[in-house]
């Protein structure tokens, strides 16, 4: 199955960066920022449910079955799981409302001929504290944790975030820069 085009992309904002750099963290402090001017969408993933992460949790045959019912404006498939995110999450877009979703460095490339003019942010971290984030969240064994921080993908964002220090410094900072947007 293809995805289709998503419309009104231009206030799509793609948060991507490698695992561990704190992207759920910083997308959650910047709702609370927002408010209902920005939503952040919720992604179905083959995963158990997790306290950290606000997520969908389907089998993998659910998520084919999902895939079957075209239930999934976009998907991806990164560290032995699949990835989606349901139309309805993108349906705000139509309403002129901004949506954020956090996204995969890999499937950026595609999700970019599906959403033309979508604007990605990345959200970066030290290696080390990479490591140290990717550890306490006790999800990936020892292989699956080299992994994730062996992955280097580089993206074309409009704006990169460091997100080493506090959150809210990250949080702000991309806030600050949306805002910017969307007083345009």
């Amino acid at each position: 199955m293809t995805p289709r085009h998503i419309a009104h992309s231009e206030r799509l904002l793609v948060v991507v960066g490698p695992s561990g750099a704190g992207k759920d963290s910083v997308l959650r402090g910047w709702q609370r920022l927002a408010g209902s001017a920005l939503h952040v969408t919720r992604r179905v993933i083959t995963r158990p449910v997790d306290v950290n992460e606000d997520h969908e949790s389907v089998s993998g045959q659910g998520f084919e079955a999902l895939l079957a019912d075209d239930q999934l404006a976009t998907w991806w498939r990164a560290n032995g799981l699949s990835y989606g995110i349901r139309h309805s999450e993108l349906a705000p877009l139509a309403q002129g409302r901004w949506v954020a979703m956090n996204g995969s460095r890999a499937h950026l490339p595609a999700l970019s001929v599906q959403a033309p003019r979508l604007r990605c942010i990345e959200i970066t971290a030290k290696p080390e504290l990479l490591r140290e984030r990717i550890a306490a969240r006790g999800r990936e064994g020892s292989e699956d944790m080299r992994s994730r921080l062996s992955r280097e993908l580089a993206v074309e964002a409009e704006l990169t975030v460091a997100n080493d220090g506090a959150v809210g410094d990250a949080v702000h900072a991309v806030h600050a820069w949306w805002r910017s947007l969307a007083d345009r």
